[in-house]
């Protein structure tokens, strides 16, 4: 059995068994309890996503005899998940005013009776300031780590999921590695064409780079013309393929905003090594790009 409703500016709402949707009025914060506010208290000391998450299963937890929940941010595909799975799903889309906040599943083996479904959806009522305040958090931290110009992650986010990745990677034992990419020639585009066809450029080769990773991997505009790849769960001889793939869709472009150019990339490829710290690990495929762009160019070099 699966119930579904919305939650909306701290009030429960219409939920019956087999997705029937309900619309709600707000209520004041008297009529919300103790416990609601207990909840809505506590969740409010953190901004972090997966934190809030934690906690509001715990709470939830102490309430009613749930196995676990899934959350889903709005417009993304990654969910947040909390304990296990159930054969039995209270659905709910979270929403303040205008503003949807994602959707949530309360998850158990045993069937909601009905009183509940209004313990639960209470208590939901107590998430929804709480998470408007931690997407919005999440919202200006992910645009201070996009480059403006290419929409892709920036330096000062590559310094931070450079650590975070290297960490992981020793933990479990785990190949990781890297690609530095360097556009050649890059300043005769600037020359000949002006700096907005650079720009145009720079576009066009972050997008073909996007378009050969993974969804898993990540991208990074390094600064000037030169982009990172960090791919988790690949050694060397992966990497070095995704490398000439990438290398080989970007010298495959013809045309940058509709005038006929030839682009080509060098790149620098390294594996994670045990004794690699982040600082190493970037170092020696920094030097692989230079290789490769002493070596002629247009072309992927290996550690």
């Amino acid at each position: 059995m699966e119930i579904s409703g919305f939650i909306n500016k701290g009030n429960k709402a219409v939920a019956q068994p087999h997705a029937i949707h309900g619309t709600v009025m707000p209520s004041t914060p008297d009529k919300l309890g103790s416990r609601v506010l207990e909840l809505s208290s506590i969740l409010q000391t953190t901004l972090d996503l997966d934190t809030q998450i934690d906690l509001l299963g715990r709470a939830l937890q102490r309430d009613l005899a749930i196995d676990g929940l899934r959350y889903r941010p709005p417009g993304r595909d990654r969910q947040i998940v909390y304990g296990r799975e159930g054969a039995q799903r209270a659905t709910y889309d979270l929403g303040l005013e205008e503003q949807p906040l994602g959707s949530v599943q309360i998850l158990r083996d045993l069937p909601y009776a009905e009183s509940e479904i209004q313990t639960l959806e209470n208590l939901l009522c107590a998430v929804v300031y709480p998470l408007r305040n931690a997407l919005t958090y999440l919202q200006a931290v992910e645009l201070a780590s996009r480059d403006p110009l290419t929409g892709v992650q920036n330096r000062m986010a590559l310094e931070t999921s450079l650590i975070r990745e290297v960490d992981l990677a020793k933990r479990k034992s785990l190949p990781l590695s890297m690609l530095v990419i360097d556009i050649d020639h890059f300043k005769h585009f600037n020359d000949d064409f002006g700096h907005t066809f650079g720009d145009d450029i720079l576009q066009a080769v972050s997008q073909a780079i996007a378009n050969t990773i993974r969804r898993c991997d990540q991208l990074f505009r390094f600064g000037g013309e030169e982009f990172v790849v960090l791919t988790s769960h690949t050694d060397e001889q992966g990497a070095m393929l995704l490398a000439e793939r990438i290398r080989e869709n970007i010298a495959a472009m013809k045309t940058v905003r509709g005038r006929r150019i030839s682009v080509t990339v060098s790149l620098g490829v390294t594996s994670l090594a045990d004794t690699d710290d982040a600082e190493h690990f970037f170092d020696r495929a920094d030097k692989a790009l230079y290789e490769a762009k002493n070596s002629g160019r247009n072309r992927s070099v290996a550690a």
